[in-house]
């Protein structure tokens, strides 16, 4: 009945929620209720199974108006719902609280949806016609990408797909800051230690970098450049650590990005943006539009005007712009390219900068909510039950190299970037995450993304165990799934209904974490099962038939769930 649809799961909730619609139109017909209409009312999942599949509160939210006990509104409602072949009973509990026990015909349907849909099962047209970008990771070049850039990566790469998973038009890129005194810093920090391996005593800049990739890079620039580096006057040199060293790191990031399973549709320089003319642009616009006025020669953008708790400085006395402007003048392009929404992931210590950005986009003519900031808290690597401290200037960082490193030493290269992603994803991004790596490298039940992988693993072995057995499984889009009649069984199919839900979901609240924990409970329900029922029986191929297409859909959607945190799905471990 609900085979072609793209998530069946709503399709019921639809269904029911006509049926009481109709229900209470009945009752207000009868003058068993007094309603001017029926307000907007939702079908919500039970919390536990003795209070059935499906449940809603409509009864309490109509009590004030009709100015009836709940639970006798819920009784009215009840009488009045119609025989239907999705309904097996009707129970009201609590105060009022109407509860759905559904036939498991719409659980049967779902399996041979499942089986049609393969990679596509989950997936929605809710998005169809939004053009989104993400911008994430966006780190500073003077350095390696760290384990908080890592975290900003693994979370930015799936909130884009699971936008294209809902039917958006989504554009990954990545802002690099390759103008500011960070930068002159930076090439200041690679100057001083080739001159220290040349042999000269000079003192390291207070501010500088301290780490020892910065010496590493000083090393290779002078074996590369050789005698001609040499000849060279300090600026000069300098010129060449600012703009080859540069490049150099940037190549190293994309590389460990790449790696990490993470590429980007475009990179953005702000040494481009800054070169482009839009910063002119953006300042005219707020000028022209009064948004803008002078005091102590400086000009201050009125931020307060939209919202922001005081005024902004966009102009320094001395003529220099803040560097608010140039984030204004980017993402003034980026409206110009037609996106229906923009998608930030900031660092922590950016909370303070998000209202005067947001105030910018308002004063150019963009909605309030064009622009979404999301902010990606910090991770504290944990080993041996200590914090490591991290301090990039001080050198003292863990990089995503080093960590991608590490796990693969422990529990091979095919699996490390699989953990890390997952790790990184276990946590909603508002609350900083421990990164355990104990944890990290037990192929055990304890570590969840091996338990999620060992199920989709298992599952395949099973079939792997048929086809040694001789057992013909045909097309399992023939199989009698109505056989399916366990506990089991039933909370097994009733997860995977919620599969489109939760991409749904986690797309739309920009939570990867939701899709992981869900998985987590999909491998839990798969193993509950497994446990307690034989999927082959050489005795009984119609009930073979019928687990191997439930465990099969399992394998599924465990399957595309993982791809789309950008993990993989391996068929042994």
């Amino acid at each position: 009945m609900w085979r072609s649809h793209d998530n069946i799961l709503a399709d019921v909730r639809t269904e029911l929620k006509s049926i009481i619609t109709e229900a209470v139109n009945t009752a207000r017909e009868k003058g068993l209720l007094n309603l001017s209409a029926v307000p907007e009312f939702q079908i919500q999942k039970s919390d536990q199974q003795e209070y059935g599949d499906l449940a809603t509160s409509l009864a309490l939210m109509l009590a004030k108006e009709a100015k009836m006990a709940p639970r006798k509104i819920a009784e009215n409602i009840v009488d009045c719902v119609k025989q239907s072949d999705l309904i097996e009973k009707i129970e009201i509990a609590g105060p009022g609280f109407i509860n759905f026990f559904l036939t498991n015909g719409w659980l049967y349907d779902l399996l041979h949806s499942i089986h049609d849909k393969q990679e596509r099962f989950g997936k929605t047209c809710a998005g169809k016609g939004q053009k989104v970008q993400v911008e994430f990771v966006s780190a500073n070049p003077v350095g390696p990408l760290n384990v908080v850039s890592a975290r900003a990566a693994a979370v930015g790469d799936s909130i884009a797909s699971l936008l294209e998973a809902i039917g958006c038009q989504v554009e990954r890129e990545s802002y690099i800051n390759d103008a500011g005194r960070q930068v002159d810093t930076f090439a200041e920090s690679v100057s001083a230690r080739y001159r220290q391996l040349q042999g000269e005593d000079v003192e390291f800049p207070e501010d500088g970098y301290r780490g020892d990739y910065i010496e590493a890079l000083a090393r290779e620039m002078m074996e590369d450049y050789g005698e001609e580096f040499e000849k060279k006057d300090e600026a000069e040199r300098l010129k060449v650590f600012r703009e080859d060293g540069l490049k150099r790191m940037i190549n190293g990031q994309k590389a460990d990005l790449r790696e990490f399973g993470v590429e980007f549709d475009v990179w953005t320089s702000e040494k481009s943006v800054r070169q482009s003319g839009k910063m002119d642009a953006v300042l005219n616009h707020i000028q022209e539009k009064n948004y803008a006025y002078k005091r102590e020669g400086a000009v201050w953008f009125k931020s307060t005007f939209f919202g922001d708790d005081r005024d902004r400085v966009a102009i320094k006395s001395n003529g220099d712009v803040t560097y608010i402007v140039p984030d204004w003048a980017y993402h003034l392009g980026k409206s110009q390219r037609g996106f229906t929404k923009v998608i930030d992931l900031w660092g922590p210590d950016h909370h303070g900068y998000i209202s005067r950005m947001k105030s910018g986009m308002q004063a150019l003519g963009l909605p309030h909510d064009w622009l979404e900031i999301m902010l990606v808290q910090q991770v504290n690597l944990i080993s041996a039950g200590q914090a490591v401290r991290m301090s990039k200037r001080a050198g003292h960082f863990v990089t995503l190299r080093q960590l991608i490193s590490e796990l693969a030493e422990k529990i091979g290269k095919e699996f490390a970037v699989d953990v890390a992603r997952f790790f990184f994803q276990m946590r909603s991004t508002t609350a900083q995450l421990d990164f355990d790596m104990d944890l990290a490298i037990q192929q055990a039940e304890a570590n969840p993304v091996f338990y999620i992988q060992y199920a989709h693993a298992r599952i395949c072995s099973i079939f792997q165990q048929a086809k040694t057995r001789g057992l013909e499984l045909a097309d399992l889009n023939d199989a009698n799934a109505s056989l399916l009649g366990e506990l089991e069984e039933r909370e097994l199919i009733k997860k995977l209904a919620e599969f489109p839900d939760t991409i749904h979901e986690s797309a739309m609240s920009r939570e990867p974490h939701r899709l992981a924990r869900y998985l987590q409970d999909l491998a839990a329900a798969f193993h509950s099962f497994y446990n307690k029922h034989k999927v082959l029986d050489d005795e009984n191929m119609e009930i073979t038939r019928a687990r191997a297409l439930l465990v099969n859909c399992v394998r599924r959607t465990l399957a595309n769930g993982l791809g789309l945190l950008g993990i993989s799905a391996p068929a042994s471990m």
